[in-house]
């Protein structure tokens, strides 16, 4: 190969790797983000926040759910969302 050849084939590696570089940065940054609030959005602000949940079987579970300071026990299943009480107290 000539000097050209070379210099077109260093130049053209170099280009992948920055492609590649910023591919890297870019997915870095995706997850990184995922985990904070400016990363989920609105769900950050929603005054309802899921506590805990537990599978029943099925595709019924139960789920400790709070809104404004107050906690409810609900149980969820195909045919809907029922709320067995309000559970007291935090952990």
């Amino acid at each position: 190969m000539d000097g050209s050849g070379l210099d077109l084939m260093a130049s053209s590696l170099l280009s992948l790797s920055v492609l590649f570089g910023l591919l890297l940065g870019a997915v870095f940054l995706r997850r990184r983000l995922r985990a904070t609030s400016w990363g989920r959005g609105r769900a950050a602000q929603s005054p309802i926040r899921i506590v805990a949940s537990r599978a029943l079987g099925g595709q019924n579970m139960l789920v400790i759910a709070e809104v404004e300071e107050q906690r409810f026990l609900l149980a969820v299943s195909r045919s809907g969302i029922a709320n067995i009480s309000q559970v007291g107290g935090h952990e």
